[in-house]
């Protein structure tokens, strides 16, 4: 016993040293230097390190902390208005689901939210187990599927490529099919090389197996690829699946070519195995007459086309070379300058803008904006969601989805994402438990966050065994993920120019057997050809933090982010390392155990990491 206290007593005073030399290190790379305020190491133009005092530079998209720190303003986040309480209008036993018979209940849910969606209402499952061997697509706005509990109702979705190994998932055999038709191919993943579509032996597209290509089973163009010198008539349709080993795999089927067919048939998202799906961006691009600067409510354009108040836009400034170069930005694909908004009102050649502009749209680079078409007030409550299938499909996907939520709802075992945002706005995940994935294996796989989202809510979450959680990534913008736990993965700014997000009140437990890099918080840097550098004033707020290596790992191009009120507990590696063109940061109380007795508190590792305060 009085060993056992010694070495207890020895463990507490290494933790306390360790704890010490945290608060006193701090490691300056090459030239650099803490104070240095030279604007020409860095690439544009310092706009988001604002002191309450300067009022000519505080904005709409600003507001002043009680500790006199200027943040973002996330006070429009999340459903507006707050998550309905919405009456049941439609029970899936009424259209033909049972519960427990082990039998496909894909179709009367399908009928049922299709039966709600005229009016808007929830749709509600009864206790048991019911099987979705078929995705489950929801297209109208305000409806809801709603379970008695994540104990009480489960759903297994129970998607499988047929023993053959490769199949059509669309057009059925021996349909009729015209330009607007989805010809869609699934085949088994695992050492997928290329899918090939033929018609009769015509190529009509193809896919070959790259670096990011994950776990992906699909593959799909629309009928109108077919060369015109293929005659309308009886053909076969030929998908080809080939694989690392050697081996092909082969799925026939027959149509009836009819370009003049308007195909009007609603095909189920093979995406997630439930979908609230938006029409997305339609209609002509507008250019601005002059840039849309941060803080601006009021956009110029060249013209206004048909845009009226209630429409929702979609803002885009495009990744031009000439804004790679300024960012350093060696990513080849990707959203990075993006925002979506409500026109409040147009007058002459401006449109007014529900919420300010976060970040800058030039004119230069050919900015824009586009009506987009989402669905909204839609979502799902109160229930188990299973896959036991190996394939690259996401558990619930709000795709272009505004004041859609999650809540409530256990996701086990999903195929790619549990629930997951992709060009939403105003949507929320709250009190959901989500544990395990099938796929770890890269390509974009395993995540809790949001992707491609504004504005958007993540609270009370916990989560098991994922890749990255919590997560923004591709043009993530004012969003929060708070008050939630991460057990077994890290957290990341993974790719795209994220901006003004917040991770607040979270408990991250970082580590690398799940794919995970091991830092506690990790932002990509800009010459990594996957994910590119992230934008300015991204926050983390008094969470708990629990990593291998660094606690927060910047990769360069970051402005002003607010590393404030943690606590650090890490094995190996500085509390905070910024590896270039990192600064104008606040780094603010904040507790560093760092267990390996030597790593920094705060490593600046060039000579562009200028302005950073340390308080």
């Amino acid at each position: 016993m009085e060993d056992k206290a010694m070495q207890e007593s020895d463990r507490a005073a290494n933790v306390r040293w360790w704890l010490c030399a945290g608060l006193v290190a701090l490691v300056l790379g090459p030239g650099s230097a803490l104070a240095e305020e030279t604007d020409s190491t860095i690439p544009w133009p310092r706009q988001y390190k604002i002191k309450p005092h300067e009022k000519d530079r505080l904005t709409a998209a600003d507001i002043v902390g009680p500790d006199g720190i200027v943040y973002p303003n996330w006070t429009r986040c999340g459903v507006q208005g707050g998550i309905p309480t919405v009456e049941v209008v439609a029970n899936v036993e009424d259209f033909g689901a049972v519960a427990n018979d082990d039998l496909d209940d894909s179709k009367a849910l399908q009928e049922a939210c299709d039966r709600a969606g005229r009016t808007g209402g929830a749709v509600l499952i009864g206790e048991g187990t019911y099987r979705l061997d078929r995705p489950v697509t929801v297209r109208h706005d305000k409806v809801i599927i709603r379970g008695k509990g994540p104990s009480r109702t489960r759903l297994i979705f129970r998607y499988a490529i047929p023993k053959e190994g490769v199949t059509f998932f669309n057009p059925p055999a021996d349909s009729r099919i015209g330009g607007d038709t989805r010809i869609e191919l699934h085949c088994v993943p695992a050492g997928l090389a290329k899918m090939t579509l033929m018609i009769d032996g015509t190529t009509i597209g193809a896919w070959t197996s790259g670096q990011h290509s994950g776990n992906t089973f699909s593959f799909a163009v629309y009928a109108r690829a077919i060369p015109k010198e293929v005659p309308d008539g009886r053909h076969t349709l030929k998908g080809i699946a080939e694989y690392r080993d050697g081996s092909t795999r082969v799925a026939e089927i027959p149509i009836l070519l009819d370009r003049t067919f308007k195909d009007r048939r609603l095909v189920p998202d093979s995406r997630a195995a439930i979908t609230f799906a938006g029409q997305g961006t339609l209609g002509e691009k507008l250019e601005f007459a002059s840039d849309g600067k941060r803080g601006d409510a009021e956009l110029h354009l060249q013209s206004t086309g048909d845009l009226k108040t209630g429409d929702c836009i979609f803002i885009d400034g495009p990744a031009t070379s000439r804004w790679k170069k300024l960012t350093r930005n060696a990513c080849e694909w990707g959203m990075y300058r993006n925002y979506e908004a409500v026109v409040t009102g147009v007058t002459g050649g401006s449109v007014s803008i529900s919420q300010p502009l976060r970040i800058q749209f030039p004119v230069i680079d050919g900015s824009y904006v586009q009506k987009v078409v989402p669905i909204q007030r839609c979502g799902i409550e109160d229930l188990y969601l299973e896959q036991t299938e190996n394939l690259w499909i996401t558990g619930v996907l709000f795709a272009h989805g505004w004041n859609c939520w999650a809540r409530g709802v256990t996701v086990k075992k999903c195929g790619r994402f549990p629930v997951y945002g992709s060009m939403a706005k105003w949507c929320e995940i709250r009190d959901c438990t989500f544990d395990d994935a099938w796929f770890k294996g890269g390509g974009g796989t395993a995540y809790t966050g949001w992707d491609r989202c504004w504005d958007c809510l993540m609270e009370n979450v916990e989560t098991f065994k994922m890749r990255h959680a919590p997560l923004f990534q591709w043009a993530a913008s004012g969003c929060v993920i708070r008050k939630s736990t991460f057990h077994e993965s890290d957290a990341q700014w993974h790719a795209g120019w994220t901006n003004e997000n917040l991770i607040e009140q979270c408990v991250v437990e970082s580590v690398q057997g799940h794919g995970g890099y091991g830092y506690g918080m990790w932002a990509s840097p800009p010459e990594d050809t996957a994910h590119g550098p992230n934008g300015p004033r991204n926050v983390v707020y008094n969470c708990d933090i629990r990593s291998q290596k660094a606690g927060v790992w910047m990769g360069g191009m970051n402005e002003n982010w607010l590393i404030l009120h943690n606590r650090f507990t890490i094995d190996g590696g500085p509390g905070v390392f910024a590896r270039a063109t990192s600064f104008d940061h606040i780094v603010k109380g904040n507790v560093f155990v760092l267990k390996d007795g030597k790593s920094p508190m705060i490593q600046l590792a060039a000579a562009d990491c200028i302005g950073v305060e340390v308080v």
